[in-house]
């Protein structure tokens, strides 16, 4: 199954508030991009990849300026999105082992082709 989430992705493990009692959130900037994100997946009609299914990732990200990115936070966040959407129960080792993260560049055109492949 393969999609496209609009826009820069934000690392959230970078783009989070610290605050004096020690407890942290993330900024508005990732959250805002974050329930964008969960609604393109929900427009694009994506099911759920099934329990117990190993799986393959594949992230492409189309990055829109040449600023520096940081790819691997980058995926934390898309694969927390794929979560909270409902697509993967979780991104850990056993159910995602392969995960391959390609960047390119499309002058403002900022997207992630995100492809998910059952593996068993």
């Amino acid at each position: 199954m393969t999609f496209t989430i609009i826009g820069e992705t934000p690392s959230k493990k970078n783009s989070r508030i610290n605050t004096s009692s020690g407890r942290s959130f993330p900024n508005k900037n990732y959250v805002r991009w974050h329930s964008s994100a969960i609604t393109q997946i929900r427009m694009q009609d994506i099911k759920p990849m099934p329990i117990g299914k190993r799986l393959s990732l594949t992230l492409t990200f189309y990055h829109g300026d040449m600023k520096r990115r940081d790819s691997d936070n980058q995926c934390s966040s898309i694969l927390d999105t794929l979560i909270d959407a409902g697509i993967i129960a979780d991104d850990n080792w056993k159910i995602i082992p392969i995960k391959h993260i390609y960047d390119s560049f499309d002058k403002g055109n900022a997207r992630c082709v995100v492809n998910i492949e059952e593996l068993d």
